[in-house]
């Protein structure tokens, strides 16, 4: 969704940041309009969106645009991003909570691996890409909560904070769907990395290999949700600081 720069709604001295947040923004619209994400530009677009949310926050604690958005006409939009923004923070919370579940059932399948046990091997498997699927439908659940198109009449800030939470709850639903695909095939129920771990010894190294790196990613991207949990957070304080005025 486009999101156009009102210059009448901000004082000059805050377009560098409208700009810096569209320049991100930009990047990111390109990358939720594929279906399917890599890892690589998953990692990226998670720490674009947290640069997004440092923009709106140093927007928003600029006295002069405190001024400017205290005003009864934005009241209403201050309230309803306060109401939002404790929806994404929750969404993102247990997203990051379930990445750390993942983590600790990938490690499993580490050892089960280095000790040959296909059994434990199938088992863990099975129980990782149970959670995938549930975190998923857990997601989706959230998401059917989410808010109405921005106002036509909203300002530059709050414009840039609506569409940057949708690309949000969009990044996390590509980082549930390149997971449910690292150790299940899509079009299969067998568990083919699995099945062929327990083919030969070399398979089993490079099997041990990818794991061991979805492990790393996994890492990568539950820092790269806290980092964005902690700007969520920042701009909820000071919209709260906002609404105070």
């Amino acid at each position: 969704m486009a999101c156009h720069t009102r210059s009448l709604s901000l004082p000059n001295r805050t377009h560098s940041f409208v700009l810096k947040a569209e320049e991100e923004l930009n990047k990111l619209r390109a990358c939720v309009a594929y279906p399917s994400l890599s890892y690589e530009i998953i990692l990226d677009a998670v720490k674009a969106v947290g640069h997004v949310y440092e923009c709106m926050n140093d927007l928003l604690c600029i006295s002069s645009n405190q001024i400017s958005l205290s005003h009864l006409q934005q009241r209403r939009q201050i309230d309803e991003e306060l109401e939002e923004s404790i929806k994404l923070l929750d969404i993102c919370s247990i997203s990051r909570d379930n990445l750390d579940i993942f983590k600790s059932h990938i490690q499993d399948l580490e050892l089960a691996i280095r000790r040959g046990e296909s059994k434990s091997m199938k088992s863990t498997a099975r129980d990782y890409t149970i959670l995938v699927k549930k975190a998923n439908k857990d997601l989706r659940k959230q998401i059917a909560k989410k808010s109405e198109s921005a106002d036509k009449d909203s300002s530059t800030v709050f414009s840039l904070l609506f569409e940057t939470r949708q690309i949000t709850i969009s990044l996390l639903q590509s980082i549930f769907s390149y997971l449910s695909q690292q150790i299940v095939s899509e079009k299969s129920s067998n568990w083919s990395l699995v099945s062929r771990l327990m083919e030969r010894r070399r398979i089993v190294c490079e099997g041990e290999f990818d794991i061991a790196c979805l492990r790393v990613n996994v890492e990568a991207l539950e820092n790269g949700l806290e980092n964005l949990f902690r700007n969520l957070i920042q701009c909820r304080v000071s919209l709260l600081n906002l609404s105070s005025l």
